[in-house]
């Protein structure tokens, strides 16, 4: 089974419905080539694959003093698979020796932080798809970066495969999952569950290209938004699905767990120890929760540039703290827990938003969200001043002192 790359889209033009097959390798290449940091999300996630391979090792599955292969498979432009490697070839022989004697992970990622931020400051200029770090290999494979897309002839100890599966269109996911399970004899994947931030802008010339006119309107698959005159919107998830209908096309054979991205889940084709799973919670309120997707937006990035970019992010905010407060369902009760949902409830309060438990699913839904783009634009250029955070406008603002937010507003 192979995969064949192809994602069908629908756009609308003068009236008239369309469809057409995008090349995704095509697509992810260009998308690679003009967003430097673009494919570098993984880099947030180095202790939670760090623990992953501590349980692998623990329940002697692999061994991390002997010579060993990691591949980051969807790679990116991350680097998180070499700062792995590094720290693994540094203490490998005695991580063996701390698991052996029975330290628990806590400890042992406690034992490795000074590693691991040693092993992050070091700048690689430049990333070759096969490094080596004393007995550990790093294998890359992507699509998308022609360097990297060279098919791998070393089956790996271990294969991670973070924020991937979202990306490939759903006909191609069997094939996918076969391809990584080839590439490795574990595999680690985090996948995403919502809509994608970043995104390509097609143009209606490239897509009118071999476009077939349909005689309705589509009621599924992907449609696009008309940007300008001459341009749609494409995002670059195409296959969202909850975290329940991925454990049934992955099969009973993937674990899938929390993960550290809380609008994501862990998956893994094999059972990780009891210990890790109870221990899984526990790593996350320590380390912390990784968010893709920041708000106030980050200062002299693209966000400030790119419009259509800051508006895709700001509207994904409440749908975001929505995920965030399912995902602490699951929680112990702790101050971690305490304080993150009382910052998601806050921010929701922020933005108007009315949300409900639905009772047969147990989860979090947003039941009414009033217009809120203003009041995120608002709080953004006003978090950038400097002279007040985020979190002090939010506070004021629902206390009822609302004169700043609604000065500011005016003024757009």
């Amino acid at each position: 089974m192979e995969q064949k790359n192809k994602q069908e889209v629908f756009f609308l033009n003068n009236g008239q419905w369309f469809k057409n097959s995008l090349d995704m390798k095509t697509l992810y290449t260009e998308v690679h080539s003009g967003a430097e940091k673009y494919g570098s999300s993984a880099n947030k996630l180095v202790k939670e694959m760090i623990a992953n391979l501590l349980d692998l090792a623990r329940m002697g599955r692999i061994d991390l003093s002997e010579p060993f292969i990691i591949t980051d498979y969807g790679c990116g432009q991350s680097k998180a698979a070499n700062v792995l490697a590094q720290v693994i070839s540094d203490t490998g022989v005695i991580l063996m020796d701390m698991l052996n004697s029975g330290y628990n992970y806590a400890s042992l990622l406690m034992y490795l932080e000074a590693n691991i931020q040693a092993a992050d400051s070091i700048e690689i200029t430049e990333l070759d798809q096969i490094m080596t770090y004393g007995h550990v290999t790093v294998q890359r494979f992507d699509i998308g970066i022609p360097k990297f897309s060279a098919p791998l002839t070393r089956k790996a100890d271990v294969v991670f495969c973070n924020d991937v599966f979202e990306h490939i269109p759903y006909e191609d996911i069997p094939a996918f999952i076969a391809d990584l399970e080839n590439a490795g004899d574990y595999v680690v994947a985090s996948i995403s569950l919502r809509d994608a931030v970043n995104y390509s802008r097609l143009s209606k010339e490239v897509l009118l290209n071999g476009a077939v006119a349909i005689d309705e309107a589509p009621t599924s698959g992907i449609i696009l938004t008309e940007e300008g005159d001459d341009a749609y919107i494409f995002s670059l998830h195409v296959t969202i699905m909850p975290q329940d209908k991925w454990q049934e096309m992955l099969g009973n054979g993937w674990t899938l767990l929390p993960a550290q991205d809380y609008t994501a889940c862990s998956a893994m084709n094999f059972e990780p120890s009891q210990e890790y799973q109870s221990f899984k919670r526990t790593l996350i309120s320590q380390i912390g929760f990784a968010d893709f997707i920041p708000f106030p937006t980050i200062a002299g990035t693209r966000y400030e540039t790119d419009l259509t970019l800051f508006a895709r992010t700001a509207k994904m905010q409440p749908q975001k703290h929505v995920y965030k407060l399912n995902a602490l369902e699951h929680y112990p009760d702790s101050e971690f827990k305490t304080a993150e949902t009382a910052e998601s409830m806050e921010f929701l309060k922020f933005v108007g938003a009315t949300i409900r438990k639905n009772t047969e699913t147990g989860l979090w839904e947003i039941e009414h969200l009033p217009h809120f783009i203003a009041k995120l634009y608002a709080l953004d250029k006003l978090s950038k001043t400097g002279t007040v955070t985020a979190d002090e406008i939010i506070a004021e603002y629902n206390s009822g002192n609302t004169e700043r937010i609604d000065n500011y507003i005016k003024k757009l």
